[in-house]
């Protein structure tokens, strides 16, 4: 797995001001957790921080953080984001030991398009991610899945799946990942109602009066 590097700036102050200060210049507030760091408030760029998110691993790459004159291994842990303009507005990271194993999530990926679906069928993607165990270097990008050879009615389940030596799935084995199901029906419209004929409608007026 590639690393990326990243420097960050101590925080000292820690006030609402000071908060869009940092923004302002161009850069996120955020805080890296480790067990000999303890909790540091820092500030990174917001341009080299949205390049290591949108990388290949995205928020499971390695970064090389530069902080306080040395070099610490960190993963972004979660992300705080401006619901109206979907602006990153906090950072957390979690220091990480590269002989350490981690917990973390991977997206599933599907290859192929199965045989079912010329026949009518429909892909039904259901575990669209999934959570792992392994050291930080041993992270895949993604875990992909062939779905070429299902046919209608076929489903695989977690324990299908095919993941590289030192990774361990950690989702139940029965799960259900893909599967492709009959396409349904559409189900027939209501009959439209008939208006009754004019004469029909006359009769009707003319015993009314009587």
């Amino acid at each position: 797995m590639a690393e990326h590097a990243l420097h960050a700036n101590i925080r000292t102050e820690r006030t609402k001001s000071s908060l869009k200060r940092i923004r302002d210049k161009g850069e996120i507030p955020g805080v890296v957790y480790g067990k000999h760091l303890g909790t540091m408030a820092v500030a990174v760029d917001a341009g080299a921080l949205k390049k290591i998110l949108g990388s290949v691993n995205g928020r499971n790459t390695l970064i090389k953080m530069d902080l306080n004159g040395g070099k610490q291994t960190v993963m972004v842990k979660s992300l705080q984001m401006d619901p109206l303009h979907q602006r990153i507005q906090h950072v957390d990271f979690q220091q990480v030991s590269e002989d350490t194993k981690i917990r973390t999530v991977v997206p599933v990926q599907l290859v192929g398009t199965p045989r079912g679906v010329a026949l009518g069928g429909v892909v039904q993607h259901d575990l669209r991610s999934a959570e792992i165990e392994c050291l930080p270097s041993q992270i895949p990008d993604a875990i992909k899945v062939d779905i070429s050879h299902l046919e209608i009615g076929d489903a695989l389940s977690v324990s299908d799946l095919q993941v590289p030596p030192g990774v361990k799935l950690l989702d139940h084995p029965h799960t259900t990942v893909v599967g492709v199901a009959v396409m349904k029906a559409p189900e027939p419209a209501g009959q439209p109602e008939v208006p009754p004929e004019p004469m029909a409608e006359a009769k009707a007026k003319s015993s009314e009066k009587e």
